[in-house]
């Protein structure tokens, strides 16, 4: 599989990437049923700033037409160094470490941009999303929405600030 940063031209890509997703996973990674996602979402989704808002898509090796298989992102908030983040598998693409491929080419992004933690809500019976951030360090946070767990993750590795300054 190749990960790469999303350009506008995977709008349609893209836009058959959500469709082809089962109502269940449309509905985790939206945290409500969409039947359909609305074409001026799908445009702001493929065209992004690369600096405050970063997107990374994964496609086959071998695909002969554009085919994406993840999708993964942050938008960060204007003079904050936290993010927004959200991330989303194809099913058959589960369980061979693209979710963790994604996240860590996020992380690093993250980090590289000056964004210091990672936060995205998720949907409590989300155990997919909830297992895969435990492993990179997450927190939860609980919502006033009790089906709701924000999770959140720092882009340094835990520890790494402390090694490097000696504490």
């Amino acid at each position: 599989m190749k990960i790469r940063p999303i350009v506008p031209a995977d709008l349609n890509a893209l836009g058959a990437f959500f469709t082809a997703l089962t109502p269940a996973t449309r509905r985790l990674r939206f945290l409500a049923q969409v039947h359909e996602v609305p074409s001026d979402l799908l445009e702001s989704f493929s065209r992004v700033d690369h600096g405050n808002h970063v997107a990374f898509v994964a496609e086959p090796c071998d695909s002969m037409r554009p085919l994406l298989i993840g999708e993964a992102r942050y938008v960060r908030g204007p003079q904050t160094d936290c993010a927004e983040l959200a991330l989303v598998v194809a099913e058959a693409w589960r369980k061979v470490g693209l979710g963790s491929a994604l996240t860590s080419t996020l992380l690093r992004s993250a980090r590289a941009g000056g964004v210091r933690r990672l936060c995205g809500d998720a949907l409590a019976e989300n155990v997919g999303i909830l297992r895969l951030m435990r492993s990179f360090g997450a927190r939860w946070v609980p919502t006033a929405d009790l089906r709701i767990v924000q999770l959140c993750v720092e882009t340094e590795p835990h520890g790494t600030l402390e090694r490097l300054l000696g504490d």
